[in-house]
């Protein structure tokens, strides 16, 4: 008769890789980093990521390192609601709002910009003989 053995409840100290060293992963993805919370309190009140600073804090280092890229961030935003690889859970629904609201006002900021860039040259007339 052959003995199996039982399944222990979690695998070997040996076998357990540490999430700073797992692919795609770096050591300042599991915390705010101190840029990332100056540009959080910058931001209006209502706006601000707080759920997705607490569940997602890579989320939100990669937004705040993208704001001031107006185009990158917003493609930045679009791609996180959106599942390329056909195996994504997503984000819970206040994540996925809060996610909403910063793309609205990150495109609407540059929205500004471009307004305000347009402004400043006036058409010009053509020259006369």
């Amino acid at each position: 008769m052959q003995h199996l053995a039982r399944p222990t409840a979690s695998p070997p100290r040996a076998l357990v890789v540490p999430r700073y060293q797992r692919s795609g992963h770096g050591a300042l993805d599991d915390a705010l980093q101190r840029l990332t919370v100056l540009w959080m309190k910058s931001l209006p009140e209502p706006l601000r990521p707080q759920q997705c600073a607490r569940r997602h804090p890579r989320v939100v280092n990669q937004i705040a390192a993208l704001w001031g890229l107006p185009q990158r961030c917003i493609a930045y935003l679009d791609e996180l609601q959106t599942d390329r690889r056909g195996n994504r859970r997503g984000f819970g629904p206040e994540v996925t709002l809060e996610l909403q609201r910063l793309r609205a006002r990150r495109a609407g900021l540059a929205a500004m910009a471009r307004q305000r860039a347009a402004s400043d040259f006036p058409a010009t007339q053509p020259m006369g003989p």
